[in-house]
């Protein structure tokens, strides 16, 4: 095992790189660190760039960690430039999805024509149902 990775076993606080899980669900890495936050002790995560730097800072709940992996900076970077972010975006169906308007917010005139619309296709929507 390299031994730059080890913690010492007397040390207090930690000051590491590490791979974190965070309630067995997310994963970050990053430089760990402790941070006061009024009366709690927080875990500070510094997430790294690919290349050199930091792109954001992130603090959790010491109750909220799962693991903590030390490792090196080389790795979190690494694992940082093959990781993917997928933004996630609630699903809204089309017919809930207000139309592009020319003015934002939207005039009350465009709300009102809108609303009017899905009225009626629900009008017809709930005719079809009764049908069958």
């Amino acid at each position: 095992m390299n031994e730059n990775i080890l913690i010492d076993k007397n040390q207090e606080t930690i000051e590491t790189w590490a791979y974190i899980e965070i309630m067995g669900h997310n994963r970050i890495a990053g430089r760990v660190s402790e941070r006061k936050v009024g009366i709690q002790v927080m875990l500070q995560v510094d997430v790294p760039k690919p290349d050199e730097g930091f792109s954001h800072t992130e603090l959790f709940s010491p109750s909220s960690i799962f693991s903590i992996k030390p490792t090196t900076e080389e790795w979190c970077r690494k694992f940082v430039g093959a990781r993917v972010n997928y933004d996630v975006l609630p699903y809204i169906p089309a017919t809930r999805q207000l139309k592009e308007s020319s003015s934002f917010p939207p005039s009350q005139e465009e709300l009102k024509e809108q609303f009017q619309a899905e009225e009626a296709a629900n009008f017809f929507d709930d005719e079809d149902e009764n049908e069958l």
